[in-house]
C-alpha cells in the first residue's frame, strides 16, 4: 500500500519514497492474480490526495467463460495473448524512446539538466532490455514459460514507473504550460500503449497505470484550479482508458477461444474422419474377406449340384437339386446386394459404357423372368418399340440388373394378374439429340400405400414388416437400383395405387452406337455359325480346341471347372498353387493356351505368379498367353487389381457356365469341323 500527501503550499510536491515501493507492491500483486485499483483518500489533507493500492481484483469479475475453460485452454489463451502482445511490442517501445529523446531536447530549458538527463538515461535504459526481450521472444519463435512473462511484466512496469517520473520531475511547479504538455504527452503514450497492449489487461494496467498516476497526483496538490482540472482528468481518462481496455482483452480472450475451439472442433473432425474411413476400410475389407469366403463354398456347391443336374435323374430328385441350386443362388444374390450396397456407401459404384444390343437384352430378360411368373400362374408382356438391333452405348450388366431386380420385385408382389415390360426412346432434347430410353416394369399387385412411396428407396426398406417375412428379400434391391441409375446419370421413379398394382419407371440415356465393333466373343460365334457349329450355348456343349492350365486350390472347384472345361472339348492340366505355375510356364514345358488362375493360392498367390509369368515372356521374348482370374474376389477393385497384375479378365466365382464359355470364347479357337466332339465323361 502506498499513500502519499501533497502539501499545496511547496512549489514542488514531496512525494514519499513510498512512491518507489509501489513498483514492488504492484509486480507482486498483479503477478498472483493482482489488478491495479484507485482509492481516493482524505484522511491526511483536504485537498483530494489518492491512495494507489494493488488488491487481488475478486475472480468473480473475471470473464465466467474464461474461468470455466480447462486449465490447458487457459493457458493456451494467455500464451496467445503474450504473442499478440510481443508482436507489436518492438516498434511501440523504439517510438516511445524516440518520443522520449525528443521531449528531452524540447524541454531541456525548462527543466533542470541534471533531472532531464538522469530521466532520459533511466529510459533507454530501461527500453534496451525490453527491445532485446522482445526480439529474443521473436527469434525463439516458441511458447515462453511463466517466469518470462513475468520478467516482461517487471520490465513494462518499470518503463512505465520511469514515464511516471517524468510527470514528477519534468513539471515545474512554476511553468503551468510545461506541465501541461508533459501531462498531453504522457496521456498520449499511455493511448499508444493501450493500442499495442490491449491483447493482456494485466500488462497494460503495469505499463500505464504508473506512467499516468504521479503526473495526476502533482496536478491535484497544486493550489491552481486548472491544475485541479488537469489532474482530475488524467484520472478520468486513466479510468476510461483502462475500462476499454479491459472490455478489448474480454473480446480478444473470446476470439482466440472461438478460434482454439474451431481448431480443436476441426482436429476432432479430421480425427473422427480418419477413424470413419478407417472403420469403412476395415469394414470393406471384411466384406470382401467374407464375400470370398461364402463365394468358394457356393461355387462348389452350384458346381456340383448342376454336374448332377446334367445325369439322369427320376423327377423327384431333379425337383429336389433344382430346389438346392435356387436356394444356392437366392445366397449368391444376397451376396451381391451386400457387396453392390458396400460399394454404394463407399462411393466405389463404377459403371462402364460400351456397345450392346439392347433389345438383346431384353429379350434374354423376358425369357429369364418369364418362367418365375408362369410358376406363379402370372404373365408376362414385353412391349418392347424398339428397332432390331438397337445399339446403345452404357453398361448392359447394370441395366439388366436394375430390370431384373423391378421384374423379380415385380414377381414376388403379384398374387395374381400380369406384368408388363415396356420400352421406348423418350422425345429428343432440345438440341436435338437423341431421347433417354425408358423402361417401365408394371404389375397387378399389392400396391403401396401413399405416405410409404417417399421412402420405398430407403435401404432396409420394406413397406411393411409382415411383407418381409412374408415374401423375404434384404430390402436393399430399390436402393441398389436407383443408386446405379444415378450412377448411369439417370433416375427411377414410382407410382402405386394401393391393390392395384405399382410402377417403375427406369429413365436412363443410352445413346446410339453408331458402327459399334463386335466384340472378339461374338465374332468368333458368327464364325461358328457360319462352319455349321452349334449356337453359343450353355446347355449344348461347343467344341473348343486347346490346353488350359488351371491352378485351383480348392479340390471341389477344380473339379467343377474341370468338368466344365473338358465338357467342351478341352484337355487340362490341374495345379493347387502359384508356384507350380510359375515353374509349369517358366520351364521348358509345353505352353499352355490359357491359363485359368485363382488368386488366393498358398505358396504364391495369383496376383505374383502372373508377374512373374508376365516377366519372363518379356525376357525370353514369348508370347502373350491369356491368363483369366477365376477369383471369389468380386469387388471392382479386385477386377482393377488383376489387369494391374497382367491378366486378361476377371471372372468371379461363382460363374455360370454361359459365363465361363463367353471367356473360353473370347481366347481359344473353335474346333475344326473335321474334328471330332466328344464330350468327357
Amino acid at each position: 500500500m502506498f499513500m502519499g500527501c501533497l502539501t499545496r503550499n511547496e512549489k514542488r510536491p514531496k512525494i514519499s519514497v513510498g512512491y518507489f515501493l509501489l513498483g514492488a507492491t504492484i509486480v507482486t500483486n498483479t503477478c498472483q492474480n493482482g489488478l491495479l485499483k484507485a482509492q481516493p483518500c482524505t484522511a491526511f489533507h483536504p485537498y483530494p490526495s489518492f491512495v494507489v493500492s494493488c488488491t487481488a481484483m475478486n475472480r468473480k469479475s473475471m470473464p465466467k467463460s474464461f474461468l470455466e475453460l480447462d486449465p490447458e485452454l487457459r493457458q493456451k489463451i494467455k500464451a496467445e495473448q503474450f504473442r499478440m502482445m510481443m508482436a507489436m511490442a518492438t516498434p511501440a517501445t523504439v517510438a516511445a524512446t524516440l518520443f522520449a529523446v525528443l521531449t528531452t531536447l524540447f524541454f531541456h530549458h525548462q527543466v533542470a539538466n541534471s533531472l532531464v538527463h538522469w530521466w532520459l538515461g533511466l529510459k533507454i535504459g530501461i527500453a534496451l532490455p525490453r527491445i532485446l526481450q522482445q526480439e529474443w521472444h521473436r527469434y525463439l519463435g516458441a511458447p515462453v514459460s511463466r517466469r518470462w512473462q513475468r520478467a516482461a511484466l517487471l520490465l513494462m512496469f518499470l518503463d512505465g514507473c520511469v514515464w511516471g517520473l517524468a510527470g514528477i520531475w519534468l513539471t515545474p511547479a512554476n511553468d503551468l504550460l510545461t506541465s501541461t504538455l508533459i501531462g498531453v504527452g504522457l496521456a498520449g503514450v499511455a493511448t499508444l500503449a493501450t493500442f499495442t497492449l490491449h491483447s493482456n489487461w494485466v500488462n497494460n494496467v503495469a505499463y500505464c497505470a504508473p506512467m499516468v498516476l504521479p503526473a495526476a497526483i502533482v496536478f491535484l496538490n497544486r493550489h491552481d484550479p486548472l491544475s485541479l482540472y488537469t489532474g482530475t482528468g488524467l484520472l478520468v481518462f486513466l479510468a476510461c482508458l483502462l475500462s476499454v481496455a479491459w472490455r478489448g482483452q474480454k473480446h480478444i480472450v473470446e476470439l482466440i477461444r472461438l478460434r482454439f475451439e474451431t481448431d480443436r472442433i476441426a482436429h476432432e473432425r479430421e480425427t473422427a474422419l480418419q477413424v470413419a474411413e478407417r472403420q469403412n476400410a476395415v469394414k470393406s475389407q471384411f466384406v470382401a474377406t467374407m464375400s470370398h469366403e461364402l463365394r468358394t463354398p457356393l461355387h462348389g456347391i452350384l458346381g456340383l449340384t448342376r454336374m448332377i443336374q446334367s445325369a439322369d435323374l427320376d423327377p423327384e430328385n431333379r425337383k429336389r437339386l433344382g430346389l438346392v441350386e435356387r436356394s444356392g443362388e437366392h445366397l449368391l444374390s444376397i451376396i451381391n446386394d451386400i457387396l453392390d450396397f458396400s460399394r454404394i456407401e463407399a462411393g466405389h459404384l463404377s459403371v462402364e459404357n460400351q456397345p450392346f444390343d439392347l433389345s438383346d437384352v431384353l429379350d434374354d430378360l423376358v425369357a429369364l423372368t418369364a418362367v418365375t411368373a408362369s410358376a406363379k400362374g402370372l404373365k408376362l408382356v414385353a412391349q418392347v418399340q424398339l428397332p432390331r438391333p438397337c445399339l446403345v452405348v452404357g453398361d448392359a450388366a447394370r441395366v439388366r440388373q436394375i430390370l431384373l431386380n423391378l421384374i423379380g420385385n415385380a414377381v414376388k408382389f403379384t398374387e395374381r394378374g400380369q406384368i408388363r415390360l415396356s420400352a421406348h426412346r423418350g422425345p429428343p432434347g432440345p438440341e436435338g439429340e437423341p431421347g433417354p430410353m425408358v423402361m417401365r416394369v408394371s404389375d397387378s399387385g399389392i400396391g403401396i400405400a401413399p405416405q410409404d412411396l417417399a421412402t420405398i428407396f430407403d435401404p432396409f426398406h420394406q413397406v411393411d414388416n409382415s411383407l418381409g417375412r412374408r415374401f423375404g428379400g434384404t430390402g436393399l434391391g430399390l436402393t441398389i437400383s436407383r443408386e446405379i441409375s444415378r450412377a448411369m446419370q439417370g433416375e427411377i421413379t414410382c407410382s402405386s395405387v394401393q391393390g392395384q398394382g405399382s410402377s417403375f419407371e427406369l429413365t436412363v440415356p443410352l445413346p446410339a452406337a453408331y458402327n459399334a465393333a463386335q466384340s472378339p466373343a461374338l465374332r468368333r460365334f458368327e464364325t461358328a455359325a457360319a462352319s455349321g457349329a452349334a449356337p453359343v450355348d450353355a446347355r449344348t456343349p461347343v467344341a473348343l480346341q486347346g490346353h488350359v492350365l488351371l491352378a485351383e486350390d480348392n479340390e471341389v472347384n477344380a473339379m467343377v471347372v474341370e468338368a466344365l472345361l473338358r465338357r467342351h472339348g478341352l484337355t487340362v492340366e490341374h495345379v493347387p498353387d502359384g508356384l507350380e505355375v510359375v515353374q509349369r510356364m517358366c520351364g521348358n514345358h509345353p505352353r499352355p493356351d490359357l491359363v485359368l488362375m485363382d488368386c488366393q493360392m498358398p505358396a504364391m498367390d495369383g496376383f505374383e505368379a502372373t508377374r512373374q509369368i508376365r516377366a519372363d515372356e518379356v525376357s525370353r521374348g514369348l508370347a502373350r498367353t491369356p491368363v483369366v482370374a477365376l477369383t471369389a474376389s468380386a469387388l471392382a477393385e479386385d477386377s482393377e487389381r488383376c489387369l494391374g497384375a497382367g491378366m486378361d479378365a476377371h471372372l468371379p466365382k461363382p460363374f455360370r457356365e454361359d459365363q465361363l464359355l463367353s471367356v473360353l470364347l473370347a481366347h481359344l479357337p473353335l474346333a475344326t469341323p473335321s474334328r471330332s466332339f466328344m464330350p468327357a465323361a
